[in-house]
């Protein structure tokens, strides 16, 4: 009877090895994203600074008073204006997939 019992068990628990493979491909996914960001933020500042690109190095990560003026002149351009927005939500795409893949796999 109790063979019977784990049988049934072993069936409904999700292998660990499922919760790696999600926490994967979201940290797949996050990573896309962050190449996606740079390379908006490359075009787009790009357009506007030439090869002097770094001087907008924050606004990569953060929107200043700078950044901000810098968007609006640049909405006449054809890129659209760049917003950190993206960068942080694959950051913390990642981290998710991370630990989803970290806490699976010690089950």
């Amino acid at each position: 009877m109790t063979e019977n019992n784990n049988l049934v068990a072993t069936k409904t628990r999700p292998h660990p090895a499922a919760g790696q493979g999600v926490g994967k491909w979201i940290m797949i996914g996050g990573g896309i994203g962050f190449v996606i960001a740079l390379a908006w933020w490359l075009l787009f500042f790009h357009q506007m600074l030439g090869d002097d690109v770094k001087a907008a190095s924050e606004c990569f990560y953060r929107t200043t008073v700078q950044c901000e003026i810098g968007n609006f002149v640049g909405s006449f351009f054809d890129t659209p204006p760049y917003e950190p927005a993206l960068l942080w939500a694959s950051a913390g795409a990642f981290v998710v997939g991370l630990l989803i893949s970290v806490f699976t796999s010690r089950r």
